[in-house]
């Protein structure tokens, strides 16, 4: 094919694809409509013609077309976390994948939510997805006219319409406490997120619950506030208090990150002889020798897959019912508790 460059600085269109192509502008837009018929022949020739031109299809324009943007946007307020990051990172890919793609909004606490994802919905987005952050009813509400579902990840929500995905939290806090039993530990305490969490509140439950099943009661609880200082802290009074606990359940890895180093290198103590540290969400740093952390799986990929699968299945649906999914995990016993 011979290539015909335009003069001046106009953008290319569809127009000037099909005249290159040889082929007719509807052609155009089905090469670049998922799903349309089309032969793959004719469709190569297309993307040869549009690479040639340096043509880019008018996302906005075909949005309003198709009444789909193909673009989600996602809300986040704590990266630090490596677990959000591998849950934004697993969302994007496996959007990609489907021929969608993330529209990232962070915000370092909830407060700063709402106004920043007002101007998420000017975008025309498919669905909003939230995690380490909550929509207010306000936004619900405003969502709902939009006729945007919204979908949190591993945060729970009583509003209306907002749909909810997230991991075993209270069997977590039940499976902790029932290996901390099994390898004879005494003295115990949790590290919490923050007391707004519905997530740490449920991992609280289910280890407290079951430890006093078994006659253990008044066991201390700190809260970590999600962070790696706050969870230093945390651990610095649990660690310096007369009756020491022998065994510290965390509402996350990241936290259990922080307990770890502030025994090793703060306190000297022998982890796990003297101590056993336990957290939640398996992500890939606990595998590493520098902490091979004991923790309760919150596989990132599944949550992002049911994310995804509700969001799909509400804009294929006029009712928009909302929907919640629990997403199953696992012990992963590593060298951060007794054998």
């Amino acid at each position: 094919m011979v290539s015909k460059k335009l003069g001046g600085r106009r953008a290319p269109t569809e127009s000037d694809v099909a005249k290159l192509a040889g082929v007719s502008q509807s052609a155009v837009s089905r090469a670049y409509t998922k799903g349309a018929s089309i032969a793959q022949k004719t469709r190569e020739k297309i993307l040869q013609a549009a690479k040639e031109l340096g043509y880019q299809p008018n996302l906005m324009a075909r949005s309003l077309a198709t009444n789909q943007s193909n673009i989600i946007a996602l809300a986040i307020s704590n990266l630090e976390n490596p677990f959000y990051a591998n849950v934004a990172q697993q969302l994007s890919s496996q959007l990609r994948e489907i021929g969608k793609h993330i529209l990232l909004f962070t915000s370092p606490s909830d407060d700063e939510t709402d106004p920043m994802l007002e101007r998420a919905l000017s975008y025309q987005v498919d669905a909003l997805i939230m995690t380490a952050t909550m929509a207010s009813p306000e936004l619900a509400l405003q969502c709902k006219k939009a006729g945007v579902p919204i979908v949190q990840i591993n945060r729970g929500s009583k509003i209306a319409g907002v749909s909810t995905v997230w991991g075993e939290n209270h069997r977590a806090g039940e499976v902790a406490a029932e290996h901390l039993l099994k390898t004879k530990h005494k003295r115990f305490a949790f590290v919490a997120g923050s007391k707004t969490s519905s997530t740490s509140q449920m991992r609280q439950d289910g280890f407290i619950e079951h430890l006093a099943k078994s006659g253990i009661k008044n066991v201390p609880i700190e809260y970590g506030e999600y962070s790696f200082s706050g969870a230093a802290n945390a651990a610095r009074k649990l660690l310096s208090s007369k009756n020491r606990p022998d065994a510290i359940f965390c509402a996350s890895d990241y936290m259990a990150f922080s307990v770890l180093d502030v025994a090793k290198r703060e306190f000297n103590l022998n982890v796990p002889n003297e101590v056993s540290i336990i957290g939640v969400d398996d992500v890939p740093e606990a595998s590493h020798s520098a902490y091979d952390l004991t923790t309760f799986s919150q596989p990132a990929g599944a949550l992002a897959k049911a994310a995804i699968e509700i969001v799909e299945k509400m804009n294929s649906e006029s009712s928009r019912r909302a929907m919640h999914i629990e997403v199953e995990g696992q012990l992963i016993i590593r060298g951060s508790t007794k054998a």
